[in-house]
């Protein structure tokens, strides 16, 4: 890699949908954390330089616990937002301030790409991190994205259809997605409140308030997010 890579994963969220009564991320899958497999893949990367975590208050020592026992050592917590476009800012923040002492201290701090990646994705490999990564430094973003294995459709206020997409034509997006340091950092200081509070899409910044095109990479199934508790 010819370039430095950062990672960002959003994790202060409560994960409401799962209708669980602790969030999703720190729900046991075989024995451990889902968070803990997700951080592993990104500590483990010969390439990786650090990882900023958003966590909320209450779940800090939980984590720190957390880090110690599987003994990862590029990982940095940080407090998170009400949201998870703040928990972003706040990372992205503190990764200013360190590129911003790196300029004082050796005149460059150019050549950086970060990564954001959900939590609650644990099965992302190394060759898509990779390729989105390559992509962003190439790009300036880069995302990875699946099919629709449904139609989207609108109704209107009465609950009547109003009209249908076509499925061929678009794609779900997915995490991981990735930026040259210069992008996100200017899309997260033009950002609205309205955004910060309702938004989710970090593609969609990068192309509002920097006009930055974004490669889109079909990414393998085991991008998945968990997002739903089923019982039965």
């Amino acid at each position: 890699m010819d370039f430095r890579a950062f990672g960002i994963i959003p994790a202060a969220g409560s994960g409401l949908r799962t209708s669980l009564p602790l969030p999703k991320q720190f729900c046991l899958v075989a024995g451990r954390p889902l968070i803990a497999y997700t951080l592993e893949r990104f500590d483990r990367l010969p390439w990786m330089e650090e990882i900023y975590v958003a966590i909320s208050e209450d779940w800090k020592d939980y984590m720190e616990t957390l880090i110690t026992q599987c003994k990862l050592t590029k990982i940095r917590l940080i407090l998170g937002g009400t949201t998870r476009h703040r928990s972003i800012r706040n990372c992205i923040e503190e990764l200013n301030r360190k590129f911003d002492t790196e300029s004082n201290i050796s005149g460059d701090s150019s050549n950086q790409v970060v990564i954001v990646h959900d939590a609650v994705r644990p099965f992302v490999d190394e060759d898509t991190l990779k390729q989105i990564a390559v992509a962003a430094k190439e790009h300036g973003a880069s995302g990875a994205i699946r099919p629709l294995v449904s139609t989207v459709i609108a109704s209107d206020e009465n609950g009547i259809l109003d009209h249908s997409l076509v499925r061929s034509k678009y794609r779900e997006s997915h995490t991981p997605q990735a930026f040259r340091h210069s992008i996100i950092k200017t899309a997260y200081e033009k950002i609205t409140e309205y955004d910060l509070d309702y938004g989710t899409e970090c593609l969609h910044l990068a192309l509002e308030y920097t006009r930055t095109k974004a490669k889109l990479l079909e990414a393998p199934d085991e991008v998945w997010k968990v997002t739903e508790h089923n019982s039965y």
